[in-house]
């Protein structure tokens, strides 16, 4: 008798492997359940754009700072930090343009300014820099920690200390907090863990939103360029600023715009620290990021411009010469004249005229652009 191998479906294939599904009724639409009324315990918010009005910027210094988001100053030690943040706090205690020495038509009515430090003494430093930059004492608050009743001496504030930054506000109604520097205002997992970092700073984020006010993180760069804390701060500002010079001019150190998500990037503003430690602002600079970040002197890598900025020094050192005689030396030695202009740049080499005709002269900064 032949073999006959069972298949699926056949009466004789064993019941426990197969179990033929009994058939399910229709639905009965009257004993449907129906959804409850009742709101679920989490649930999406959402919010159509239509339903949004739109809202202009409101800056408290055009294209660099804007009321609402975070913003980020960084430099070397040395390189004038808690001078340039104090110079945009006085200003604006005045109402001030803080590039300018007088109010510009239209500008804003003073405002109160936060400011945390760890760092600076206030009778020693920062009280007699704010009075040589004309500031306004009665609208600067200094937040010096977080005072417990029964306690002598603050206790230390960093940045999860929400509830005490947003009292701050408050009580002050601030529309600039400072926070100098930033180091010093992280737990000590912060500066390592992105994670914790990436909460400090979005919490922060929300806190200027929710007051209104500009937050600015002043930091110390570990490197030329390099800065201590994880890369989630500089994608948390809206708006960054480098402050240091070009290694070949150490003289002209300049505030430099590195970063916008509200416009275009700020011109570069230069300002100066003079022996008496005054601090004064120089009007427009061409330094730009990477002057600010390079590690060696100008031309490491581009030997080019490294020669142009030799070229022109060793030219000019003897006083100043038409820019006719400079483009005509260029072309007798060989030197790119497009090179010349960005090492011109570099060097702070000033352009005057004799006349309102005349020719325009080419000087070193320390010769003065008088005509030899």
């Amino acid at each position: 008798m032949p073999f006959h191998r069972p298949r699926l479906g056949d009466a004789t294939f064993p019941g426990r492997f197969f179990h033929p599904r009994p058939a399910e009724p229709p639905p009965n639409p009257e004993s449907t359940p129906v959804e409850s009324s009742a709101p679920a315990a989490r649930q999406a918010d959402l919010l159509y754009l239509a339903d949004i009005e739109p809202c202009p910027l409101d800056w408290l210094w055009q294209d660099r700072l804007a009321a609402g988001t975070l913003s980020m100053l960084s430099g070397n030690p040395g390189s004038g930090k808690t001078w340039l943040a104090l110079a945009i706090a006085a200003a604006l205690s005045r109402g001030h343009v803080p590039d300018c020495t007088d109010p510009a038509p239209g500008s804003d009515e003073p405002c109160t300014i936060l400011y945390a430090s760890t760092h600076n003494a206030a009778p020693e430093l920062i009280r007699p820099r704010f009075a040589a930059l004309n500031g306004d004492p009665a609208r600067l608050a200094l937040l010096r920690g977080i005072f417990s009743a029964g306690s002598a001496q603050p206790a230390a504030l960093n940045l999860r200390d929400l509830p005490i930054l947003e009292d701050a506000l408050q009580r002050t109604h601030a529309r600039l907090l400072i926070i100098d520097p930033l180091h010093s205002y992280l737990w000590a997992n912060d500066s390592h863990r992105a994670g914790h970092a990436a909460r400090a700073f979005d919490n922060l984020a929300r806190l200027a939103d929710k007051h209104r006010c500009c937050i600015l993180l002043v930091r110390h760069l570990r490197k030329r360029g390099r800065g201590s804390t994880p890369i989630e701060l500089s994608a948390a500002v809206r708006t960054e600023f480098l402050a240091g010079s070009s290694p070949d001019a150490p003289a002209f150190p300049a505030l430099v715009q590195i970063k916008s998500n509200l416009g275009p990037l700020a011109p570069s503003l230069g300002y100066t620290i003079d022996p008496t430690g005054a601090f004064s602002w120089t009007g427009p600079s061409n330094l730009t990021p990477e002057d600010v970040q390079a590690d060696r002197p100008i031309g490491a890598g581009l030997p080019r411009r490294k020669q142009a900025a030799d070229w022109l020094r060793q030219h000019l050192h003897d006083g100043p010469l038409t820019q006719g005689a400079i483009e005509a030396a260029a072309h007798r030695d060989a030197v790119c004249m497009i090179t010349i202009r960005r090492a011109k740049g570099d060097l702070g080499i000033l352009s005057t005229k004799s006349t309102l005709n005349g020719c325009w002269y080419w000087s070193l900064p320390q010769t003065g652009g008088a005509k030899k």
